[in-house]
């Protein structure tokens, strides 16, 4: 397949998408850039499936298959080298869910929770909208890079039982190598903290043959660890609601698979069965395309970014398909570049400020579209700046 597929620009602005929902007469050449979803078209072994599903008419409960927990093991041991049995893998609709459902079930009102800040704010906000503590561990930011402080994990080790590692990191993109995920599994180790691990990026990982999970660094974290999984951003499928959580410790999992059912959540969305299926077991090579495009998409905005608007620093990023920016040479605030961008320019980003205190001068850029919207979209932020 050639990049056809990819180069199609889809109209999306009837469509209720909370990335679009911007869009209007007023601004006719509005492009978003902002939520992480993509604007690049699901695979084809996918999308027939769908279509085929919706030809029945008939919307019902359904269940999942008897191949479903093969279908998904195979996946992680084929893309991530990752072994784990069927009875270890949970079906969630989403990974916030499952994020929230620990907080909730696992850890006491007020109790420290750690991460890594700049973060993405819906897994932060499932800290604190479930009464816990945020106990922040900034990452160093030095030459448009950001490294981990260990000295300073540590100290948060000593403080927080919980851990809620983003791997690729979002929104840096960060990929984390295996040094820095075995020093945090020994810290882990050490100290007596479980890990939560949203790996919802993992098959965007450009710095290495493939992802690695941290649940892989040794075994107490192997026991002691929730490593969220889903076919979401991979394949462009994040409204059709499935993940799969991978808990190897039999008593906590059943704990959490009981919880499932207290919360009523039990049968999945009518076409997210068919969806991952078709994804799992037809599209490696539509993967290994797509990764392909988004290098070259980031690849190219960098370089328009460092010849057109050298005053914008871009983040040296090793995953996901988002770009995080540094924006304080042009000595904006970012309710003044906010509207330039939205009004001028008309292309809408996530903002520094909604990761976090750290993001104070960031903006967060999707680029997985249609090139020739990127390159539209990256001329009119220069008209508007320059």
């Amino acid at each position: 397949m050639d990049n056809l597929t990819f180069d199609t620009i889809i109209d999306r602005s009837a469509t209720f998408s909370a990335k679009w929902q911007n869009q209007s007469v007023e601004y006719p050449d509005f492009i978003s850039m902002s939520v992480a979803d993509m604007d690049l078209s699901a695979p084809k072994e996918l999308v027939e499936q769908l279509e085929l599903f919706n030809r029945i008419g008939i919307y019902g409960y359904t269940l999942l298959p008897a191949n479903y927990f093969d279908v998904v093991r195979q996946y992680l041991e084929r893309h991530y080298h990752y072994v784990v049995s069927n009875d270890e893998i949970v079906f969630c609709p989403r990974i916030i869910q499952a994020v929230s459902i620990y907080i909730r079930e696992f850890t006491q009102v007020g109790e420290k929770v750690c991460l890594f800040t700049p973060s993405y704010s819906p897994i932060a906000n499932t800290v604190i909208l479930n009464d816990r503590q945020i106990l922040r561990c900034p990452l160093i930011y030095k030459d448009n890079q950001y490294a981990i402080d260990f000295s300073l994990l540590e100290t948060c080790f000593k403080q927080a039982k919980t851990f809620i590692l983003i791997s690729p990191h979002n929104p840096t993109g960060r990929v984390w190598t295996t040094e820095e995920l075995q020093k945090i599994a020994q810290l882990a180790e050490k100290y007596g903290v479980f890990i939560i691990s949203d790996d919802v990026h993992a098959d965007f990982t450009f710095s290495a043959p493939s992802h690695q999970m941290i649940a892989a660094m040794n075994d107490y974290v192997k026991e002691h660890s929730m490593i969220c999984t889903s076919p979401a951003k991979t394949f462009n499928i994040p409204g059709l609601e499935i993940s799969n959580i991978l808990i190897s410790n039999e008593k906590m999992r059943e704990k959490f698979y009981r919880t499932l059912l207290q919360l009523g959540i039990h049968n999945p969305n009518y076409f997210a069965v068919p969806a991952i299926m078709a994804a799992y077991q037809h599209c490696d090579i539509w993967i290994e395309q797509l990764k392909n495009y988004i290098a070259e998409n980031k690849q190219q905005a960098k370089a328009f970014f460092a010849t057109e608007i050298p005053q914008l620093d871009v983040t040296t990023s090793e995953g996901t398909y988002l770009l995080w920016i540094n924006y304080r040479k042009l000595a904006l605030t970012e309710k003044q570049l906010k509207e330039r961008l939205r009004n001028v320019a008309q292309v809408e980003m996530a903002w520094g400020t909604d990761f976090g205190i750290e993001g104070t001068g960031f903006f967060r850029m999707n680029v997985a579209m249609p090139r020739s919207l990127l390159q539209k979209a990256l001329i009119q932020v220069k008209n508007a700046l320059m």
